[in-house]
């Protein structure tokens, strides 16, 4: 069997603060490895079902270099590296293929607009929204439908309680959810233990597995037109440097989109005007 991992640092065990995100904040170091662990957790439960599983982890949080490999579960192999377009042009689901069967994501977080703990889109600074057919969605949504251009189901979320909604709302199949922590605001939530959350992520992890193989998960639907998906931006020339990218075409003065029959290939094209929308003129042409 094997099994996609794809991994996201907000919604991890015991993080709650922008300050334990990036290498410049003092929690940072602290939370790479609770979100080692958690992880771990998600691997070890897998193995529990499927000892010889082949297990593929991918680091999708911000400079995607935060998983400790050092520590990471010796039945595992990780993704990692910076997210511009040329390395990661699937972005936090960049190293998924048709050669597997099932889906854990670990660590997410709502979507932009939600209220919920650190809640925002991919990328915060750029992103207002992100709608897929005009339906605002978020992270786990998306990349739901970037797994199933290749056939693979999700079958378990972890994250902070809020969460939770957009699991039964937006994702299809009897997916798991498992909350490491129940929200208060955008930056505090009642945290569980490492100890705590490492059980039940453990243990949904297995139970995805088995419904796996008893046929409960299920792939996202595909429109009969095919996928529009659409980002809108928070300032004018975000969108003016995203239709550079070939594909990418103006709706609004701050929004952009991009279709197709295929969601993966939607969503490479749309990521790829992401990326762009944050480039920034060297000094010297200024």
């Amino acid at each position: 069997m094997n099994v996609f991992i794809g991994g996201d640092m907000e919604g991890i065990t015991g993080v709650v603060h922008r300050d334990q995100l990036t290498p410049e904040g003092h929690g940072w170091q602290a939370a790479r490895r609770l979100y080692t662990a958690d992880i771990n957790a998600a691997v070890t439960g897998v193995l529990d079902e499927h000892p010889d599983a082949r297990i593929r982890v991918a680091d999708g949080h911000g400079t995607m270099r935060n998983i400790l490999i050092e520590d990471l579960h010796e039945a595992a192999e990780l993704v990692t590296g910076g997210a511009n377009f040329r390395n990661r042009p699937l972005c936090q689901m960049q190293g998924i293929d048709d050669s597997f069967d099932l889906a854990l994501l670990v660590g997410f977080h709502s979507k932009s607009g939600s209220g919920g703990l650190l809640h925002h889109t991919y990328v915060g600074v750029n992103i207002r929204n992100f709608l897929v057919n005009g339906k605002a969605l978020g992270e786990i949504a998306i990349n739901a439908m970037v797994l199933g251009s290749f056939g693979v189901p999700v079958g378990l979320v972890t994250g902070s309680s809020d969460l939770a909604e957009e699991v039964k709302n937006d994702l299809t199949g009897k997916v798991g959810f498992v909350a490491t922590k129940q929200t208060l605001g955008p930056s505090a939530a009642i945290c569980l233990p490492p100890m705590r959350t490492a059980s039940l992520i453990r243990d949904g992890a297995r139970t995805a597995v088995r419904r796996f193989h008893a046929g409960e998960l299920a792939l996202p639907p595909v429109p009969a037109g095919g996928f529009v998906m659409e980002v809108e931006t928070y300032r004018r020339e975000m969108t003016e440097q995203a239709l550079l990218v070939p594909g990418i075409e103006r709706v609004g003065e701050c929004s952009f989109r991009a279709s197709g029959s295929r969601a993966a290939d939607v969503f490479s094209t749309i990521w790829h005007g992401v990326v762009r929308g944050l480039d920034q003129e060297s000094a010297w042409l200024s």
